[in-house]
């Protein structure tokens, strides 16, 4: 702390003095990112957090949930930016408890997908994700909210429920773990009758897919939702219909040029809550992370509820 106060000189001048503080950061650490990342995320900071800027905690969390309470913690004790170490699981835990406060979201990729960090422009490298942090400007973003849960990114009922569900218990991550899943699932789930309902008319279809994207994209800059907006105020719906299996596998390469939208068994609009009716239980995912539910999916908007960091541009 003394190189902290050899830095941060004492000003008599209070509105100086508030300037130059140093913002409290505190990075709350995903232990799936593993032992070598957990000591090399420690080693990073040193090296490359600006430390004339910031003063910073390293935190690590312990079962699912502790990241959420973490935050909560982290809020208590006044920290200016909480930083998600990890993938889209981690930012959904971390950001659930900053919605509506006055700390900052940060995001350092260290998950298997990364499709929020990808979007926002961090990259995957652990380095330069902690420099973009020096020079980051803060931005307000929207949150959704299915049957009262918070999501950030994506939120999704169908084959991406199932392939998050069945990714949960992996051990190994990766893009082939993911795209091996990916192919199971895709050979063995069939689409099922959905009802939906948004802006007071329904529309019922059989869907492969469901997706409610405040982002446009999954992990591994597979585009769900090409022309998604964080701060528009509304979700981008998008149904792939039911079609012969093959159509879905030949539109692969629509989903990374961003041309999904072209595709026949496409359908997409635009809405700040609906409601998904499919019968019985559903594979369904929150920002990745998978689980099942049954009965009615309601989602709705919180329009700028939650703070973040974004890397600029130039």
């Amino acid at each position: 702390m003394e190189e902290l106060k050899e830095a941060h000189p004492y000003f008599k001048n209070a509105l100086l003095a508030e300037l130059m503080r140093p913002r409290r950061i505190v990075f709350i650490v995903n232990p799936k990112a593993g032992v070598n990342f957990q000591r090399r995320i420690r080693t990073s900071v040193d090296k490359n957090l600006n430390h004339k800027l910031f003063e910073y905690g390293i935190w690590h969390t312990e079962y699912a949930g502790h990241a959420t309470e973490l935050a909560r913690k982290a809020l208590e004790e006044q920290y200016d930016i909480v930083v998600a170490v990890g993938g889209d699981g981690s930012i959904n835990e971390v950001g659930a408890a900053l919605i509506g406060s006055g700390a900052t979201l940060g995001v350092v990729p260290a998950g298997s997908g990364n499709g929020l960090a990808t979007h926002l422009g961090y990259g995957r490298n652990l380095d330069q994700a902690i420099r973009l942090i020096n020079y980051a400007n803060t931005a307000v973003i929207d949150s959704g909210t299915l049957n009262g849960r918070p999501f950030f990114n994506v939120a999704g009922i169908g084959f991406d429920g199932l392939v998050s569900n069945l990714m949960r218990n992996q051990e190994k991550r990766g893009l082939l773990p993911y795209f091996l899943k990916s192919l199971e699932a895709g050979l063995s789930y069939t689409s099922r009758e959905c009802s939906i309902e948004a802006d007071g008319r329904t529309v019922t279809e059989k869907c492969f897919v469901a997706a409610v994207a405040n982002g446009p994209m999954y992990g591994y800059n597979v585009q769900i939702a090409p022309d998604a907006q964080l701060d528009d105020g509304l979700f981008n719906v998008v149904l792939l219909k039911d079609a012969p299996r093959w159509q879905y596998f030949a539109a692969l390469p629509a989903t990374l040029n961003g041309s999904l939208y072209d595709e026949s068994f496409v359908e997409h609009f635009q809405t700040s809550q609906l409601t998904i009716r499919c019968p019985g239980e559903n594979f369904v995912h929150l920002d990745g992370e998978g689980m099942k539910i049954s009965g009615e999916l309601h989602f709705e908007m919180r329009p700028k509820s939650l703070k973040i960091l974004i890397p600029k541009t130039s």
